[in-house]
């Protein structure tokens, strides 16, 4: 008998023929509710260290690897858009017809993606600690070379400039957690400190990255290009988490996305960081399923 504590792992046959790899937490009766990873990450990634909650929560949490990582084949000159054909597919292959959408950082395009593609489909949206698309200025960190940032919106170059300056971070995947846990502010230094976070973002960071940091790099180029629809179009209730002290994705930029969605309900964390998601996860769910 199935404890709830996952995963259960999957695979589909796309179409085109490239492989969709998915793994699902909780209740497979429960109330689907589908997870766009981070930026790395895979569908390993969950937002509790106990992956039983999902079971107890009434919840079937559904996280497909994006193309290129963990055990997902790449899908070369894709798009944001392209993510929801993909989704379709699975959706289909699951039985699936209503469910929510959650986004964890790199994950918020595609969420928002499936929400103006899937309409009445996806009755709520959930947004932890994103960030809008580049129709706005972006704050560029200061670390990152300035043909990068000249690169980052013309389409040809960019992923291939993005990968050397992300490379270093798919040698050792697993050390990501302790990484983050000596630059970001103290509140996520607290949530990081707990070594069963550290298990649950060792093990997704791991996976995501297991084909190198050109996945990677695709990835993050295709934030920083426009996603293809417009965010005034997304009509569903969305609800927005960040903490005012997210030293990863700051909460300037959270308070943008906001504004530039018509239908959006903001919870401001004060204090906290960009995996505030573990302190409240229930919260966050509950809110899914309203």
């Amino acid at each position: 008998m199935d404890s709830g504590a996952g995963p259960r792992e999957g695979s589909l046959r796309l179409v085109d023929g490239r492989q969709l790899a998915y793994a699902e937490w909780g209740d497979p009766a429960g109330w689907p509710v589908l997870g766009c990873h981070g930026s790395p990450s895979s569908r390993l990634e969950r937002h509790v260290e106990d992956a039983a909650a999902y079971r107890r929560w009434g919840v079937r949490f559904l996280v497909p690897d994006r193309p290129g990582f963990g055990r997902s084949d790449p899908q070369p000159g894709r798009r944001v858009l392209d993510w929801t054909d993909d989704v379709r597919q699975l959706l289909d292959h699951l039985d699936i017809d209503r469910f929510a959408v959650l986004s964890l950082s790199g994950g918020a395009a595609y969420a928002l993606a499936c929400a103006h593609v899937f309409g009445e489909r996806i009755p709520a949206v959930g947004v932890l600690g994103g960030a809008p698309p580049p129709d706005v200025p972006w704050p560029w960190p200061r670390w990152l070379p300035q043909r990068v940032r000249a690169a980052a919106h013309r389409p040809g170059p960019a992923p291939r400039m993005l990968r050397p300056v992300l490379a270093p971070v798919t040698l050792r995947p697993a050390l990501i957690p302790r990484y983050l846990q000596l630059r970001l502010h103290p509140a996520d230094r607290r949530v990081l400190g707990r070594p069963g976070v550290r298990r649950v973002l060792a093990e997704t960071f791991t996976e995501g990255l297991r084909n190198g940091p050109a996945p990677l790099a695709a990835d993050r180029a295709l934030l920083l290009r426009p996603w293809g629809f417009p965010l005034t179009e997304v009509r569903q209730r969305v609800h927005l988490w960040h903490g005012t002290q997210d030293w990863q994705v700051p909460v300037a930029l959270g308070r943008v996305l906001s504004a530039m969605l018509p239908n959006c309900t903001p919870h401001w964390f004060s204090g906290e960081g960009h995996f505030l998601v573990f302190d409240h996860a229930e919260q966050v769910y509950a809110a899914l399923r309203s």
